[in-house]
């Protein structure tokens, strides 16, 4: 394969070794229920380069058979996405869960997740929550911490202000908007290149259940280049939510 579509990430990321700088690489896998094979071959790609997954899980669909499944993959860190991935935006907003009615009743969707999914994994689940369609209203994201959430992974752009720590994700696999296909390698390329000269971390977002044949091959594509890369780090989330 002609390694060309890589070249405009390939030049970005020379130009941060030749400045000393390290890029951090992490992934975050959405709208997890159940072990799957499109699971299964997630965490097979991403641990045959040795990059851990923060997955992202549904409490109320979650099947119970994905806690044995998370503990015989110790590279893979659940966390909570919301609650049902139930849309309750008003007509006409874009769709989101966490917001769009009461403050309490979105708070007691999250408590209630908050406790299966403490049921399925114990001490194994990351605090990090995961707003479903990466949106949450401002007013709720103040009570987070009384929830027992210290981060909030969304999409990038970031908000300027935050009472908690984010980390967000800021390259997205899947093409929605052209059709939910997988990004081509070139296109892949284009957007870490972007990403890589203003920011020391890319974060990848993946849904498993939506990759078809073009995301699957992009995305091994893609982990190849950057774990053969001196500039980069493959990391886990808990690691750049930790201070220095």
């Amino acid at each position: 394969m002609s390694d060309e579509p890589w070249t405009p990430a390939r030049d970005a990321l020379d130009r941060a070794h030749a400045e000393g700088r390290r890029v951090d690489v992490w992934l975050r896998d959405d709208d997890c229920a159940a072990p799957t094979p499109a699971l299964e071959r997630l965490a097979s790609v991403c641990g045959g380069v040795g990059l851990p997954i923060l997955l992202a899980a549904i409490p109320a669909p979650a099947e119970d058979a994905l806690a044995p499944w998370i503990a015989a993959h110790p590279a893979v860190t659940p966390c909570q996405h919301g609650f049902a991935h139930a849309n309750h935006a008003p007509p006409g907003e874009r769709a989101r869960e966490l917001g769009g009615r009461a403050v309490s009743a979105v708070l007691d969707d999250l408590r209630r997740g908050r406790a299966r999914m403490r049921d399925l994994f114990g001490p194994a689940l990351s605090d990090v929550l995961v707003p479903p369609w990466n949106r949450i209203d401002a007013e709720m994201v103040r009570h987070l911490p009384e929830l027992g959430f210290s981060a909030l992974s969304c999409f990038a752009p970031t908000p300027a202000a935050s009472p908690i720590p984010r980390l967000d994700a800021d390259l997205d696999i899947v093409d929605w908007r052209g059709g939910r296909v997988g990004r081509p390698l070139d296109d892949l390329a284009r957007k870490v290149a972007g990403i890589v000269a203003g920011s020391d971390r890319l974060g990848i977002l993946t849904h498993h259940l939506a990759h078809d044949v073009a995301a699957w091959g992009a995305l091994d594509a893609m982990l190849e280049r950057l774990a053969l890369h001196p500039a980069v780090r493959f990391t886990d989330a808990a690691t750049l939510l930790t201070p220095a």
